[in-house]
Order: C-alpha cells, then sequence, then structure tokens
C-alpha cells in the first residue's frame, strides 16, 4: 500500500504563497513568454497589470510603506498547465512560506506526507478542536499529556507555530490558521460541521489508522461500565465502526443520548466496543490519555476476574465495601476498582447497605459519594 502525498497543487486557491525570488522570476518570464506579454498574461488570468507585477516582485506600496505580497496560489493552478514538471517541482521546493489572505505565514514541509501524527492532529481537531472561519483554530484538553502530543505532532508537518492560553478555564493550544484550512481541502472534511473522516483512512496503513483511532478515543472515549465514544455526529461513529471493523475490532449497535446542557437540549450518539473485543482495543488502540489507560487496565482485570471467579459470598464483597467506606467516602466506580466489580453489582450491593442504614450517599447524578451511616461499624458479620 502506498503512501499518499499533497503537493502543493492540491491545496486550496485561498492559500497565499512565497516564492524564492530566482524561482519566481522564472515562472513569471515563462509564462509571459507562453502568452506573448505580460498584458496577455494578466488577462488570461483576469487580472489587471499593477496585480501581476506586485505578485511577481513580491511587493506592494501602502501609504508609501513596502509590503510583502504573497501570491494567490489560485495564480499557479490556473497557469499549471502551461508548467513542464521541472519547473513545478522547482516552485514547491522553493516556496519560502504559505499564509492565508490574512495573519501570520508559516513554513510547512512540502509535499505533505500521510502518517500516524497526521491523521493524530485530524482526529484531535475534530474531537476536542475547532476551527472556524473567523476564530484561530486549537485544539483543547484538560489532559497535558495529549495536548504535549499534539504539538509534537504538529512539529512534523513543519514550523507551526503553536501556543497554548485558557479558554474558559480549560488549556488550549492554538495554532496557525491556514493549516486547518488545507487539512480540511486535502482530506475532503470540514472541521465546522465535523460529519465526516477522512475517506483516505480506509485505504492507509494501519498504523495511521491506529493513531487517528486512538486520538478520537483519548478525546471523546469513555470508559466506566463500557468503552465507548461519544460525539454528536452519528454519521461519524457509523464511519469509526467500519474503521474499528477493519482493525477487526466489532462494536454494538449506535445509539442515542439526550443530554442537557442548561437550557439548550444537546443530542449525543454513543458507540460502544463489544465486551470480548476491549482486550483487542487495548492491544491494538489503547489510550494515550493516563487516566483512560488506567481505567481500561482495571476493566480487564475485572473481566478476567469474573472468568476466573465468577461469584463471591456476598457478605464478603459488603464487609469489603464497608472497610473501603470507613477509611474515606468514595464513588461507586471507585469501589468497582477497587474490588474488581462490575457498577451492577456494586450498585445491587450498595443498595442493599443503603436500605440496612449501614451507608448513606450524598451529591447528585454520577458525582453520587457514599459513605458510612454510623463510623464506628466496621463490617456486618463480626
Amino acid at each position: 500500500m502506498n503512501v499518499k502525498s499533497w503537493h502543493i497543487w492540491d491545496f486550496p486557491d485561498n492559500i497565499y504563497v512565497l516564492i524564492k525570488k530566482e524561482v519566481r522570476e522564472e515562472f513569471f518570464n515563462e509564462m509571459y513568454k507562453k502568452f506573448g506579454s505580460q498584458k496577455n498574461y494578466a488577462k488570461f488570468l483576469n487580472k489587471d497589470r499593477i496585480s501581476i507585477q506586485k505578485y511577481h516582485y513580491a511587493r506592494s506600496w501602502d501609504h508609501r510603506k513596502k509590503h510583502v505580497s504573497f501570491m494567490p496560489l489560485k495564480i499557479l493552478h490556473k497557469s499549471l498547465h502551461f508548467m513542464n514538471e521541472k519547473l513545478k517541482s522547482k516552485i514547491e521546493n522553493n516556496i519560502l512560506e504559505l499564509r492565508c489572505r490574512v495573519g501570520n505565514p508559516m513554513k510547512l514541509n512540502l509535499p505533505i506526507k500521510e502518517s500516524p501524527e497526521l491523521y493524530r492532529i485530524v482526529a484531535h481537531i475534530l474531537g476536542d478542536g475547532s476551527a472556524t472561519k473567523r476564530k484561530v483554530p486549537y485544539y483543547s484538553n484538560t489532559c497535558k499529556e495529549l495536548r504535549e502530543k499534539f504539538k509534537e505532532d504538529l512539529k512534523i508537518l513543519g514550523n507551526i507555530k503553536s501556543y497554548e492560553r485558557d479558554y474558559t478555564n480549560v488549556p488550549i493550544v492554538c495554532f496557525q490558521k491556514p493549516l486547518a484550512e488545507i487539512l480540511s481541502h486535502i482530506l475532503k472534511i470540514s472541521f465546522i460541521d465535523k460529519e465526516n473522516i477522512p475517506k483516505r483512512l480506509f485505504e492507509t496503513l494501519n498504523d495511521s489508522k491506529i493513531a487517528f483511532l486512538q486520538a478520537l478515543f483519548d478525546d471523546e472515549g469513555t470508559i466506566s461500565t463500557n468503552l465507548a465514544i461519544c460525539m454528536k455526529s452519528k454519521n461519524i461513529l457509523k464511519e469509526i465502526k467500519d474503521l474499528l471493523l477493519s482493525l477487526d475490532i466489532e462494536s454494538g449497535k449506535i445509539s442515542l443520548k439526550p443530554k442537557s446542557t442548561g437550557s439548550f437540549g444537546e443530542i449525543t450518539y454513543t458507540l460502544s466496543i463489544k465486551a470480548k473485543f476491549i482486550k483487542d482495543f487495548k492491544e491494538k488502540i489503547g489510550f494515550l490519555h493516563p487516566e483512560k489507560s488506567r481505567k481500561l487496565n482495571v476493566r480487564l482485570k475485572i473481566i478476567e476476574r469474573n472468568l476466573v471467579q465468577r461469584t463471591r459470598p456476598l457478605e464478603w464483597s459488603r464487609d469489603k465495601i464497608l472497610k473501603l467506606l470507613t477509611i474515606k467516602p468514595m464513588l461507586a466506580l471507585e469501589l468497582c476498582e477497587e474490588l474488581l466489580l462490575t457498577l451492577s453489582h456494586m450498585h445491587r450491593h450498595l443498595k442493599y447497605l443503603e436500605n440496612k442504614d449501614f451507608i448513606e450517599r450524598t451529591g447528585y447524578k454520577n458525582r453520587l459519594i457514599w459513605k458510612i451511616k454510623d463510623q464506628g461499624l466496621v463490617q456486618i458479620h463480626s
């Protein structure tokens, strides 16, 4: 299977480039020769001669102050059929910087080659990222390890400037806008509507598939009673389901979970990995997120314990729960991890102990904390 590359000619028209002087001179002189004059070339491009001269000499004037002018990639696209392969290669190898119409320029390694790092960046933008038309694109995550990995992956594409800042008390990694525009265009996906993953993923190497899935599960995955991924787009989950299957990992049906957020209703879809494939998920994909990785290991220990010892005396389990709660109040999931019990079994034990007035609950919804009602009590059976 070949590794795909995207050249400067594959980039969108709204990207502007600055070409090294000698090569820029060669390009424009070649075009003037092909069309007979600068005037004829300008007419072909539907531009005035002043604009052509601005791009030719990469300069413009504003209030007697000279500025560097980047050339719209659209000009190169329209001139593509009039260039030989040698000139095309020379232009791509001598692009100094590129940018959008406004904003800071960046240096990109050309051509862009597909790699695990590339698809990990794309997954993070689709997951916890944002790349709208007007705002600076960013990746948001409270996990420092994921943010550092994102910044490290950016470096493989070139001199991509990034910086961190807080946005509504959540750290974000901001990066340069042209990258989001280019990736969205060459991979035929939207970072605004977020309704598809790159179709190319189904044709690329497994290590790129794995990197993409790991990054998306790092952002949107959950591991408690089930190993699942939750997203607003049902279509993306359908494609993730197929991508997992290409790695021989089966998942269940996509379910709808309505969730209220203040006065607005927010619809979320969930896709769960089938229990017998959770071990395969860990071995083939896994988590980079340290807390999710830890929870995945606990979940596998629970599965392995149930295979070896399916039942334990009720009194033993309840006595252990009371001893743990005597030390400190705990969440049900924390108790599950300590005793390697499923959440459904734990809830039955907690309900029994609550009915017996041994324990009580505080908190709300999924943050219910259980504590001993009588601190002098250590166990049910003496």
